[in-house]
């Protein structure tokens, strides 16, 4: 076997739609066995770095569902007393 080549960068999106158009190139039935183990390595290549993608961005979402990392806001009305400096006259 090779060794690894540098990895690609793709969108989760285009990676997505590549995984989707290999399955369906599979199910066909004239594809040869060297055409099948070629799609199969990037399928798999792709699955886990799609894989990857997601559980980074679950692990993003936990946290801002924890509160973490997230911008804070402070509502202007709330701040001013009743009757200030800004009241109508």
């Amino acid at each position: 076997m090779s060794e690894a080549a540098e990895p690609q960068a793709i969108s989760f999106e285009a990676g997505l739609e590549r995984l989707e158009a290999i399955a369906a190139r599979l199910d066909r039935a004239d594809v040869t066995v060297q055409e099948t183990i070629a799609l199969l390595r990037e399928g798999r290549g792709l699955e886990r770095a799609l894989r990857a993608y997601l559980q980074e961005a679950e692990a993003q979402l936990k946290e801002i569902e924890a509160g973490r990392d997230i911008p804070t806001y402070v509502v202007d009305a709330l701040r001013r007393p009743p009757g200030g400096a800004d009241a109508p006259a």
